[in-house]
């Protein structure tokens, strides 16, 4: 829910910083995240990572810990009607 606010809120803006200088601000993607999931609650801890980054727009590249590939499998098979293809 956070992130999904968050990134609705997201807007640019523009400020003068003098009377011949304006700032536009703007967010846009990234690009491609790289992700690393450590072995202890894995599952927890890739939802905090996959949802900002997806919610921002980037792709992601995620490395599960060797001691646990397939709890982030599982995670994936849970997600994968919001994936695009």
């Amino acid at each position: 829910r956070y992130f999904a606010g968050c990134i609705r809120a997201q807007e640019g803006g523009i400020s003068e910083l003098d009377h011949n200088t304006v700032a536009y601000h703007f967010h846009e993607p990234l690009g491609v995240v790289g992700q690393i999931i450590p072995w202890n609650f894995p599952i927890l801890m890739a939802a905090w990572k996959i949802a900002p980054a997806l919610a921002a727009g980037n792709c992601i590249v995620l490395k599960p810990a060797e001691q646990t590939p397939a709890s982030i499998l599982l995670v994936v098979e849970l997600i994968q009607d919001l994936l695009p293809a």
